[in-house]
This record gives structure tokens, C-alpha cells and sequence, in this order.
């Protein structure tokens, strides 16, 4: 099981807004009640973009203040670690949104057209073109400096890099800056975090990823052996006919097709749960969620909504995703927020799609057959490498492979920490002989009496008296 404290929109600004510390203090005083709810601690927290308001276009210093944002984004980021994650940042998955595109970078990188080409209205929208227009003052641009305007995402990349400073593996390295990619073992899942800015400006405010960056997506999902994928992203995927600020969802369909099966993502600032049906050519589905936004303005919170944020809980073994919502109240405290949309409750269960068979679990079988012939061969240091790193869901041959490997490089040390807690009755018996041989008597009697449920009457009698006559025999 993994739980995710999901959160998006956090609109770090130098104007009046909710500062850091009413925040978190409101979300943590939130946490402490969720034992109680039966929410469990985060094992992870992802930030589906816009964390900071960033620079209008008329802004004297925008550079100052976009890296003052970026600053109080930073901390309020890093106060989560510490809190919920042992501060441990590598479990924070962190992509950006809209709002950290740098607007006055993008419009100086633009030159106004005198004279509007044939066919502006089919390429103003492209991520590729080079054409823009402005409704305000109905004039045709054209970016005429390609450098100025790919920097348009450098505060974000320099806040970015120095966030996840140090950690190794980098999420971060894999050669394309807008793609962030870690696998958690522990939880059996990886995550791949994309920058849904691709085109994205001051005058076109549409979603989309780049084709490099969904390429290797695809690319280290397929090697990955791990079951889960979870595919992060900022911009919605539906919007009114009067819009254009949202993601085409046949990305989310390429997605799908990739192997992942949750998708997260923010930018509509209300929180939804549903899921994504796409046959290929059975039926595949991704569980899509979107998060409500943590502290956007109030003039940019949509009618009736509050400032939100989500607790999601997946739970493979009865393949289950429970969204739970929390809504922050006018007196500034979190609390379970009723949803209409949700049947009046505070969360929302769907169901976890199946991962769709491919390369991953064919290379986890594969590895475990070629790990049982190592042992077979007495090569126990390579068949402890192919099972390193296993998934959680082949815990039990994971262990009964590292158990033969370690007893045949006769490491009893190490094997009476893969006995304990033995798992029959033979693994007890070998378990307390160890332990006798290293004069841990004590260890022994506790081991006896908390196994007695393994053992026969008998042997359990036999054992015990082992156990004295050894010590006596010191």
C-alpha cells in the first residue's frame, strides 16, 4: 500500500497571500487527525505545478521576484520533508505549471508582426510555432529570439536542481530537464513527473509535453520492473469551449498505452477523481486525479471552492485508490471536506486499474528464474544482485532466494536476520540453532516462546531444552 499527500497550486507570491507558516501549521495540525480517519502517513508527496505566482507583465523586477517566490516555495517544500518524509526529498516529486513560466522573458523573446500571415489562428496555439497573439491589444507576435524565450523556464530549472541537490539517483538525470523519473522499491512503483509547458507562454496558455520527454518516459517505464506507474502532470484535460488552458487528452492516451495507470495533476483548482477509459484493444484505464489548489488567491478559486488538497491511499491488494480531500475552512483550519460530487462524503474510492502486461513483469520473472540457477550453481553473490531491488509483490521468492544464497556463503550473521521472524517450523529450528552457536541465548528463549505457534508440542519441549542445556554448558 502507498499513500500520497498530494498537493498542487500553492501560488508562492511576494503580494498579501496564506504565508508558509499559517499554511503549514494548518496542514499539519490537519495530519494529526488523520490516524484517526484512517489515513495513513505519506510515503510520498507530489506537487502537480504552479508553485509560485511568478511576474505580470508590466513587473519592474521580475526576476527578482520570481526567485523570492521560488525561495518561499522552497522552504515551505522543505518543511513537508522534514515533517512527513524524514527528510528525505527524493520522495517528493515535484513538476511545474503554468505559473512558473517566466511571462516577461517570453514577451521580450517576441517581435509584434505589422501585417498577420495566412493561417495565425491554426498556429498561435502550436507548441512549435513561432506565431503568437494577443487578444488584448489584437496583435500578432512572432518570437524572434529563441534564446530569450527558451530561458523562460530557468527559475524553475535553478530551484528545481537545488531542491533535489545531492540525492542520488538524481530524479533529475536523465538527460531531459522537463522529466522527472524515480522508482520507490519499498512501495513497488515509479513515478515520472512532466512539464505540461511545452509552448507554453505569456499569450499561449495551452498544456502539452514534448515528445522527447514522453519518448523516455516510455522508454524507463518499459525497463522498469516495478508494477505501479503514476504519471504526473499540471494542466486539466477538459476545459469550456471559450478555453484553451487545458492538455489534449490524447497525451493521456499515450500515457495509458506507456503502462501507467495513475495520473495526477492540478491547474482547475478543484479537486476530481475519475477514470480514463482508452481500448487498446481491451479495455485500459487510468485512474486520473486532479487536486484542488492549496493557496491560490481567493479571486482565483473557483465559485464554492476552498483552498484543498488530497490524501490518496492505493491499495494494490484489494485494488483500490481512495481519494481523500481536505478542505480549508474560513477560520484557516483543514478539515475532511464534503464533496456533492463525491455522494456529500470526503473521499472517493475507484478502482486501481490493472497493470497492462508488458516488458516489466516478464524481466522480474525472468530475474528470479536466472537468480534460482545462481544459487543451484553456488554463485550466491550474483544471485543476491538480481534479486535486489525486487518489487514488494515478490517479497516471499525474494527471500527464499536470499536465504539460500546467504546460507551457502555461510554468513550466519546475516541469515539470522532473514530468519527472524522465522516463517515455519523448519526456519524456527535452524533460526535457534543459530542464535545458540553465537551464545545469544536470550534471543533464543524470546525467539521460542514468540514462535511457539509454529511448532508442535514436542519439539517446542525439545527446543526449550536445548536452549538450557546450552546455557548451562557456558
Amino acid at each position: 500500500m502507498a499513500t500520497l499527500l498530494h498537493i498542487s497550486d500553492l501560488h508562492r507570491t511576494s503580494d498579501p497571500h496564506l504565508g508558509n507558516d499559517e499554511l503549514f501549521s494548518a496542514l499539519v495540525s490537519d495530519a494529526a487527525r488523520w490516524d484517526l480517519e484512517g489515513i495513513p502517513t505519506p510515503d510520498l508527496i507530489v506537487v502537480s505545478g504552479d508553485l509560485i505566482q511568478g511576474a505580470a507583465l508590466n513587473a519592474r523586477d521580475p526576476d527578482t521576484d520570481m526567485a523570492t517566490q521560488y525561495r518561499e516555495a522552497s522552504d515551505f517544500l522543505g518543511r513537508l520533508a522534514d515533517e512527513f518524509l524524514d527528510s528525505d526529498r527524493s520522495r517528493i516529486v515535484i513538476v511545474p505549471g503554468n505559473h512558473d513560466v517566466d511571462w516577461c522573458r517570453s514577451r521580450r523573446a517576441m517581435t509584434p508582426i505589422a501585417q498577420c500571415p495566412g493561417g495565425i489562428a491554426s498556429e498561435v496555439l502550436q507548441p512549435t510555432s513561432g506565431l503568437r497573439w494577443n487578444w488584448d491589444n489584437l496583435q500578432a507576435y512572432r518570437v524572434s529570439n529563441q534564446r530569450l524565450y527558451a530561458s523562460r523556464f530557468k527559475h524553475f530549472h535553478q530551484f528545481r536542481m537545488g531542491f533535489y541537490d545531492g540525492i542520488k539517483p538524481n530524479p533529475l538525470a536523465f538527460g531531459d530537464r522537463d522529466l522527472f523519473f524515480s522508482e520507490y522499491p519499498d512501495l513497488d512503483l515509479f513515478v515520472a513527473g512532466f512539464s505540461s509547458w511545452y509552448g507554453n507562454d505569456c499569450y499561449c496558455h495551452v498544456g502539452a509535453i514534448t515528445p522527447e520527454s514522453l519518448a523516455l518516459s516510455q522508454s524507463l517505464a518499459a525497463d522498469s520492473s516495478l508494477s505501479l506507474g503514476i504519471a504526473v502532470w499540471h494542466h486539466s484535460i477538459s476545459g469550456g469551449p471559450r478555453a484553451h488552458d487545458y492538455m489534449d487528452a490524447g497525451i493521456v492516451h499515450k500515457l495509458i498505452d506507456f503502462g501507467f495507470t495513475v495520473g495526477l495533476h492540478g491547474h482547475q483548482h478543484y479537486p476530481d477523481a475519475a477514470p480514463f477509459v482508452l481500448r487498446l484493444p481491451n479495455l485500459t484505464s487510468m485512474a486520473v486525479v486532479g487536486a484542488g489548489s492549496l493557496a491560490a488567491g481567493d479571486n482565483e478559486l473557483p465559485m464554492g471552492e476552498r483552498r484543498q488538497f488530497n490524501v490518496i491511499v492505493i491499495n494494490p491488494i484489494n485494488e483500490s485508490i481512495t481519494v481523500h480531500v481536505r478542505g480549508m475552512s474560513g477560520a484557516g483550519v483543514f478539515t475532511g471536506a464534503h464533496r456533492d460530487d463525491f455522494g456529500g462524503k470526503t473521499f472517493v474510492e475507484l478502482k486501481l486499474p490493472s497493470p497492462r502486461p508488458n516488458q516489466r513483469q516478464s524481466t522480474v520473472s525472468a530475474r528470479l528464474d536466472e537468480a534460482v540457477t545462481a544459487v543451484a550453481e553456488e554463485r550466491y553473490e550474483q544471485a543476491l544482485a538480481l534479486v535486489d531491488n525486487m518489487p514488494s509483490s515478490r517479497a516471499d521468492a525474494k527471500r527464499r532466494i536470499e536465504i539460500e544464497a546467504v546460507r551457502g556463503l555461510r554468513n550466519d550473521a546475516e541469515l539470522i536476520e532473514l530468519l527472524n521472524p522465522p516463517q515455519n517450523m523448519d526456519e524456527t529450528v535452524e533460526l535457534i540453532a543459530l542464535l545458540l552457536e553465537a551464545n545469544r541465548f536470550k534471543d533464543a528463549r524470546d525467539r521460542l516462546e514468540a514462535s511457539q505457534s509454529l511448532l508442535t508440542p514436542s519439539l517446542y519441549s525439545d527446543l526449550k531444552d536445548t536452549i538450557a542445556a546450552s546455557e548451562m554448558s557456558e
